[in-house]
């Protein structure tokens, strides 16, 4: 049985996978606008935002809660970074019409399996993201109720990378009396974010990217159930 353990997962990249690049509809948009951007130059416009701007879209948003408005201040600014400037708003709004259709993110295909049985076995299940909102996605695909607990960028007021999503995880499984552990994809923000707060991480790598990693890593879910029984301090999942 897993009743002695609390699980938290991070969403992207983790549950569920993303079907369309973002960098490409970043240029897609761009491109529509008359602004010739490469596929290169929105990756990087993309990660540079995601480590300084996302910081201070979450503060100003998350006191309204409205998602939708975060997004278009958000990929405004990116797509202004791009050099759109001429009815930024409407093509922003174009870009938020392309990253919600239906179709743009699915479950990887083992995770109802492995969330069924994790629960089955007694284990408690929670979420920590740095989405701004988890709930609509996780109850668009089926899987909120498997978890007790969920924490994003707007319940906490901040990124997964400032670190108090983990330290509310963790005294979340302490008032339990559970042990605390954390599934995600970045060693950064969730193996360290993790292990800072007192909790044990493992990193999901699916694309086999991170062999040499110092931790827990597998390649996909369904080795997590025997892993924490076993309270395994590593494991050899076959790449």
């Amino acid at each position: 049985m897993l009743s002695h353990a609390y699980i938290f997962f991070d969403v992207d990249d983790t549950l569920v996978e993303w079907r369309t690049d973002w960098a490409e509809a970043f240029v897609q948009v761009a491109q529509e606008a008359g602004v010739n951007a490469s596929v290169d130059r929105a990756r990087a416009v993309l990660n540079g935002a995601f480590t300084g701007f996302y910081e201070e879209c979450i503060g100003k948003h998350a006191g309204t809660g409205d998602v939708h408005e975060f997004w278009m201040d958000y990929d405004g600014h990116l797509l202004a970074a791009l050099g759109v400037t001429r009815d930024l708003r409407e093509h922003t709004a174009r870009l938020e019409k392309l990253l919600s259709a239906p179709d743009r993110i699915g479950l990887f295909p083992e995770v109802p399996e492995v969330l069924s049985d994790l629960r089955a076995r007694g284990a408690r299940l929670g979420i920590v993201t740095g989405r701004p909102l988890a709930g609509p996605d996780l109850e668009r695909l089926g899987i909120r109720d498997y978890f007790d607990f969920v924490v994003d960028a707007f319940s906490a007021g901040s990124s997964k990378s400032a670190g108090q999503m983990f330290v509310s995880a963790a005294e979340a499984a302490a008032a339990a009396g559970l042990s605390a552990w954390h599934v995600g994809d970045s060693y950064a923000d969730d193996v360290r974010g993790a292990e800072a707060a007192g909790m044990r991480a493992i990193l999901i790598d699916r694309r086999a990217a991170h062999p040499d990693a110092d931790c827990l890593r597998i390649t996909d879910l369904r080795p997590l159930p025997e892993i924490i029984m076993n309270g395994s301090s590593h494991t050899a999942t076959p790449e």
